[in-house]
């Protein structure tokens, strides 16, 4: 996406992007709603969003032992959500939204990466055409904190271009097939829930 549009475009992006973090600020009230039609549908070994492919335990189950309103079809549905609003965040640049929604390590790699953008005076267009995949891939409990690794398959068009508008990178008429890994976190005592991307990997 181009990083400079038009007014009535940023103001909707805004407000796409404030629903979101919404919804993540609030992922408790979220998990309480749904878990007692969803549970036993995300533990069950069935193709989809909730799939977890590991043999015996699941490995959510230690969070689950510690916050029993866990519902994975709903964490699942907000981790996508949250992919697609940091992405699009990251492409224009912004900030002050990333704050909202990453941790201070991943936030200094793509402060950084802004940042060399803005000085070679480049532009990342990116559309986010979807996410075909997301599964849960690990989970843990340690020191107080529950961590959850999210394994995204997604579609962009991804284009950077000089200050010229001369291609540099990608094709605005190729899909891109991204893999990512992804590690959410939360401190468990938290009330509020407020699961916070802190790691990233790609494949």
């Amino acid at each position: 996406m181009n990083e400079t549009t038009d007014p009535n475009s940023q103001i909707l992006l805004v407000a796409i992007i404030a629903f979101y973090w919404a919804m993540l600020s609030s992922w408790s009230q979220l998990l309480s709603r749904w878990n007692d039609t969803r549970t036993n549908r995300a533990a069950a070994p069935t193709r989809g969003d909730g799939d977890i492919e590991h043999p015996g335990d699941s490995p959510l189950d230690a969070l689950r032992e510690i916050d029993t309103q866990f519902d994975l079809a709903e964490f699942l549905h907000g981790a996508k959500m949250a992919y697609e609003a940091v992405l699009r965040a990251y492409a224009e640049s912004d900030i002050q939204t990333l704050r909202c929604l990453v941790g201070p390590e991943v936030l200094d790699v793509f402060e950084r990466e802004v940042a060399g953008r803005r000085d070679r005076e480049e532009m990342l267009q990116l559309t986010f055409i979807g996410t075909r995949e997301a599964k849960v891939v690990d989970a843990v409990v340690e020191d107080g904190t529950a961590k959850i690794v999210v394994r995204y398959v997604s579609e962009v068009v991804s284009v950077t271009r000089s200050a010229d508008s001369a291609i540099i990178a990608g094709d605005p008429l190729q899909l891109v097939e991204v893999i990512d890994s992804w590690t959410f976190a939360c401190h468990i005592p938290s009330m509020r829930r407020n699961w916070m991307l802190i790691a990233t990997e790609g494949e």
